[in-house]
């Protein structure tokens, strides 16, 4: 059996011998093998969001690291690199995502895009993973956003409260291919994103301080014949959720 896997059926079977008191310490017990990334911090004007990434910045940040089948049972076949960095004022976001049928039918804000292809993030700055806040965007641009109360950290009496804007959240997509041809093979799709510190009130420190750590998830699903659900620390559990802030991992802040 694999690690993963091992790790997933232990989960599963002390999670359901744990009281309900005991239950998310012991599920943050479990969690030990969450990734950790070092997220540098750039000059102010360093990035510009036109969904390209072709700023010299990027060159130099590494990638999070290979996005992982979201039950954990091995490497993504539709390749997503993900990069990360900030200034005082923004955290960046970057995606490239591999797509050879690139689509998506909804164009306003908060609609459903997770029901079709979309790259997200779950971010909780206080890494207190009951409440963190969700980012989407679709290849052809559409935007969704929402703080999630998830008190329970398994979905059970989670609430979606999409009536949250992020106020200055910059964000673009940039297609290679055509969109929304089915008949074609398209290459892939990138998402740059600039998220605001100030629009995140639970946050410890805005901007954050140096050595700071925040609990933050990466994911991407990909709808085709086959649909994947990937992300950068899978969640281990089928079918496939994302809402498992246990699983989240963890990012640094370095000067």
């Amino acid at each position: 059996m694999k690690s993963r896997e091992r790790l997933q059926t232990t989960v599963s079977q002390r999670l359901m011998m744990s009281s309900p008191s005991g239950l998310w310490e012991e599920a943050q017990k479990l969690s030990e093998d969450i990734p950790i990334y070092v997220c540098r911090k750039v000059t102010p004007g360093a990035v510009r969001i036109d969904g390209v990434l072709d700023d010299l910045v990027w060159q130099d940040i590494p990638p999070v690291g290979d996005f992982i089948l979201s039950d954990g049972s091995g490497q993504a076949t539709r390749k997503t690199v993900a990069r990360m960095c900030w200034d005082d004022v923004y955290l960046y976001v970057a995606f490239q995502a591999e797509d050879p049928d690139i689509w998506g039918t909804y164009f306003e804000r908060d609609q459903p895009i997770y029901e079709e292809e979309v790259v997200e993030a779950f971010i909780d700055p206080d890494s207190d993973l009951r409440r963190y806040y969700e980012f989407q965007q679709s290849p052809n641009g559409t935007l969704f956003d929402a703080i999630i109360y998830n008190p329970t950290g398994d979905r059970r009496d989670m609430v979606a409260d999409t009536s949250w804007t992020c106020v200055g959240w910059l964000a673009a997509v940039k297609v290679d291919g055509t969109l929304d041809n089915r008949e074609d093979v398209d290459n892939g799709w990138t998402a740059e994103w600039a998220i605001p510190f100030h629009s995140i009130p639970t946050a410890p420190h805005i901007p954050p301080k140096n050595g700071d750590v925040w609990r933050l998830n990466l994911y991407r699903i990909d709808r085709t014949p086959t649909p994947e659900f990937s992300c950068w620390s899978p969640t281990l559990e089928t079918p496939p959720n994302f809402h498992v802030p246990t699983r989240f991992g963890k990012i640094v802040f370095r000067e």
